[in-house]
């Protein structure tokens, strides 16, 4: 079996894949994961993840992502990532840039809860 830090670096990497991040969604969530955006909103679930997905990317324009994994750690079934998530329009350019602490929980190869930690004000989507 993988190592949860495997797992949550896998999670990661679907999100650069055309319509990965819903597929990362289905394939490591369990059916109450939370995922927790500090100061943005909470989600229950894959179906409610998503569902925020598809609405921040309707806000921001997003197309895409890329990820920048500056550093992971495991302890236990509990994995801390730093990282950049950088938000694509249609064209691939920048929209956003967002660094990011997160911490994972991973039980039976699955994620039962993520949690994120940002600057809110600082990373908003432009206005307009």
């Amino acid at each position: 079996m993988q190592s949860p830090a495997q797992i949550v670096s896998d999670f990661i990497a679907l999100w650069e894949e055309p319509d990965g991040f819903p597929q990362a969604v289905d394939t490591y969530f369990t059916p109450d994961t939370v995922w927790e955006n500090h100061g943005l909103i909470t989600t229950r679930g894959p179906e409610e993840a998503i569902g925020f997905y598809d609405q921040f990317g309707a806000a921001t324009g997003m197309k895409g992502m890329r990820i920048d994994v500056l550093a992971i750690a495991e302890t236990g079934a509990k994995v801390l990532t730093e990282r950049v998530d950088y938000i694509l329009g249609a064209g691939g350019e920048t929209v956003m840039t967002v660094p990011v602490m997160g911490i994972f929980e991973v039980e039976g190869g699955r994620i039962t809860a993520w949690r994120d930690y940002f600057d809110t004000v600082a990373n908003s989507p432009p206005a307009g």
